[in-house]
Order: structure tokens, then sequence, then C-alpha cells
């Protein structure tokens, strides 16, 4: 966010991010109030746009049911969420949704949305991504393009408006293509019953 509105030269109108513990859409909301309190950057406030990977969405399904708590899901069905989503990332169980200060209430002070995105929604949004960037991204920044992509299609961007983007981390397919890769054996190998087996 800070050097999005710097090189832009004024606060974004929107911010897109993919969340797991939810401390990256926390810290776009604080660089915003501190761009306020400094007064070069315009008086808006960015409309906050989170997303998480279906089915693993705790904050997504509190947001959108107008709740402040998330709903606690047992150790199995947390498991069987976390095991089908491709952007394991995003599977923090106990985010910073609800403290003061947290995720929901600067969602609630910018008038902000939070987006369910499927794995083959990411897929296809990633793959756009590549084609029109030149550049491969990872599952969740996949899963944050996609969110965007929903936003368009719903008519909640305007054309004129300024949008950031996080796009938190890719480029493993070029980084194979450009350079070898060296596969280092482990020095140490810990098993289940916790002993401990010296390679050399």
């Amino acid at each position: 966010v800070v050097d999005a509105t710097v090189t832009i030269g004024e606060i974004p109108d929107h911010y897109f991010q993919a969340v797991g513990s939810g401390t990256g859409g926390i810290s776009a909301y604080e660089a915003n109030l501190r761009f306020l309190a400094d007064g070069r950057f315009g008086n808006k406030k960015m409309k906050l746009h989170l997303c998480q990977n279906i089915p693993f969405t705790p904050m997504t399904d509190a947001w959108n049911a107008g709740k402040r708590e998330i709903t606690a899901l047992s150790e199995i069905e947390a498991k069987k969420c976390i095991s089908q989503v491709s952007a394991k990332v995003l599977t923090n169980r106990n985010p910073a949704y609800s403290l003061a200060g947290g995720v929901y209430e600067a969602l609630a002070d910018t008038d902000g949305e939070m987006y369910g995105v499927t794995n083959d929604e990411s897929d296809k949004a990633r793959a756009l991504f590549e084609k029109l960037e030149g550049i491969d991204v990872s599952p969740a920044a996949g899963v944050a393009t996609g969110a965007l992509i929903q936003a368009v299609e719903a008519g909640k961007i305007g054309k004129k408006d300024t949008i950031v983007l996080n796009i938190t981390s890719g480029g493993y397919k070029r980084m194979r293509q450009d350079y070898p890769l060296h596969y280092l054996k482990p020095r140490i190998f810990w098993n289940r019953a916790l002993a401990v087996y010296h390679n050399g």
C-alpha cells in the first residue's frame, strides 16, 4: 500500500488481498490511516476486498453473516476443509478477525467486502494473470485475482477506480526455467517416534 500510494500519488480506491491470518489486510488498512494523517495523498479510505480459498473460509463466512465472531470448526471439519484448498498458506485457524483493531473492524470502517474463491476460479485467474502479465503467480495470489474478477463482474469496481491487487508471491515457474535447481539432502531426519537420524 505504501509503495502503491507513493507511486500513484494518491490513496487507491480499492485493495484486494487473499488472507489467512488477516494481518495483511490489517496492515493495509493501517497504512491507509497513516496516509490520511499525513494529508498529502488525499482523504479517502480505500475499500478492503479480502478473500479466502473455498472451502476454508471462516472469516468470509463470519463477515457475510454479519458476525464479529468466527464459528469454530471441529478438528475433523477444519482438516477436511484445509485438505481441499490449493492455497494452503491461507488456512490459519485462529485469524486476527474478532479482536480490537482486527479484520472485522477494518472491514467495517472501509465498507469492505469478503469473498470466497474456489480452486477452479483461482486456477483460471492465475492462467489469465500469466497470459496478461507474463509471470506465474501462487495459488494465494490466484485467489486474490479471482476475487478481483468477481468484484468486476458484480459491478463493484468503477471504470476509473484505482485498484491495488496484492500479488503475494509467484515466479516459481519462471525460476525453474531460468535457473538450475539444486536439491539438497537433509542432514537430520526426525521420525514419528522422535528418533533422530544423522546423515553424515
